[in-house]
Parts: structure tokens; sequence; C-alpha cells
């Protein structure tokens, strides 16, 4: 099964949750997510908060997609 088979089938899955199925993901994620920052130093934050903005400026962005393009 490649990457993309998979992906498209958990589109299919999440096409069948409920809104609260949702929710509760979503809910799972930020508690996730809460749980990694509470872990790292600030300069670690520091450094994922710059890497996430150099990510979202276009240019970088655009380096990102035809990166992961050519690894698809």
């Amino acid at each position: 099964m490649t990457e993309r088979e998979w992906l498209e089938g958990e589109v299919r899955l999440a096409a069948s949750l409920t809104d609260a199925d949702r929710i509760r993901i979503l809910r799972d994620l930020l508690r996730t997510v809460d749980a990694i920052r509470r872990t790292k130093t600030p300069e670690e934050l520091k450094r994922d908060d710059e890497v996430r903005r150099l990510l979202d400026d276009d240019p970088a962005r655009e380096r990102y997609v035809a990166w992961a393009e050519r690894w698809a």
C-alpha cells in the first residue's frame, strides 16, 4: 500500500465521523501538543516557532512543497 492509498483510506474514514468524533480527536491533538510543549526548553520552543514561521513564508512553503513532491 502506498502512502497515497493509505491517506485516501484515512480521508474516507474521516468522512464517516460525526462532529462529536471530530471534536474529540481535535481535543486529543490539543492535549498532545500541550504535553509535548511542556517537555521542551524555551530554546527548543523558540526554534520550533522560528521553523514554523519560515515554513509559513511563501518561498519556504514553496521549497517544502517541491521537496515533498520529489519524495511522493
